[in-house]
């Protein structure tokens, strides 16, 4: 069997890859890394796959052996898995359809899917008509919020983090220290309440400002609130995922940290505060 599975005509290996029970994960990678995009479009339609796999799929595979993983509900993703399709689908409309329908898809991630999708029907609005492109962003700002609203209301992780966070805050235990540890740790919903709770920014403007790909918007926060700049870099890391920053970007974000004015991000964060009190849809720190 692992002899037909790993045979090069895909007429002799696809049944095989696809329906085996017998192949072993060893037999299953080896086809993923070295075989065609046909072999791994038959290895993507299994009733399972297991996260090494499917790393494999979605990192090496193309926009067929991406969008047919994504939407196999047999399939498990680590978060390098995830983040992965999350990166191809701002590329990619179907596959963003697809992602955004799985429901094991963390919260983060959901988050950052449906703005990358939006961003790019955006573009494609924005240069063929600026005035639909603007009713359209406002319209995707509502559909985030409600979107971001019911995510939070289902998510136990999210409950469980609100709870200790608030328990922090009403101790006055809640510092840039438990902040800078929940970002290392990775503890998203843990680090959004408490860069909520400081900044007096809502919930879901800070998670949008999170899973976006733009670091000038937690530098704002950040630097109008006091944090120093390793609770600051903890922020950045936790927004950049499985994308490591390199230590030229981390630098530059330093340069602009240091130069960045509290006065002037005061003023940028009020701003922000005002917008939301009147109901004025927010994307981001402009």
């Amino acid at each position: 069997m692992r002899a037909l599975a790993l045979d090069d005509e895909i007429e002799v290996a696809g049944p095989v890859l696809t329906r085996s029970a017998s192949l072993d994960e060893a037999t299953l990678l080896e086809g993923a890394r070295t075989k065609s995009q046909d072999h791994l479009l038959a290895i993507s339609r299994r009733e399972t796959l297991a996260e090494v796999v499917t790393d494999v799929l979605v990192e090496r595979g193309d926009q067929r052996v991406a969008q047919g993983t994504a939407e196999n509900p047999g399939a498990k993703f680590s978060e390098f898995g995830y983040s992965t399709l999350v990166e191809r689908s701002g590329h990619d409309p179907e596959l963003a359809l697809r992602v955004l329908s799985r429901r094991d898809l963390p919260r983060q991630h959901l988050l950052k899917a449906f703005a990358d999708a939006s961003e790019t029907v955006r573009r494609k609005l924005e240069a063929a008509d600026r005035g639909k492109a603007n009713l359209l962003r406002d319209m995707v700002a509502q559909a985030s919020d409600e979107i971001q609203t019911e995510a939070r209301k289902r998510s136990a992780e999210h409950a469980a983090a609100r709870a200790f966070v608030q328990g922090l805050d009403e101790l006055g235990k809640l510092t840039a220290a438990q902040l800078e540890a929940s970002a290392t740790e990775g503890k998203f919903d843990e680090a959004a309440i408490a860069l909520s709770i400081m900044s007096g920014l809502s919930i879901g403007l800070i998670e949008r400002l999170l899973t976006q790909d733009r670091s000038d918007p937690i530098l704002i926060v950040a630097k109008a609130i006091g944090l120093a700049w390793d609770t600051t870099k903890a922020l950045l890391l936790l927004q950049a995922g499985h994308r490591v920053s390199s230590t030229h970007e981390i630098n530059r974000s330093l340069a602009k940290f240091n130069k960045l004015r509290t006065e002037t991000a005061k003023t940028a964060v009020q701003f922000y505060r005002l917008r939301e009190r009147a109901a004025v849809p927010a994307s981001g720190l402009n």
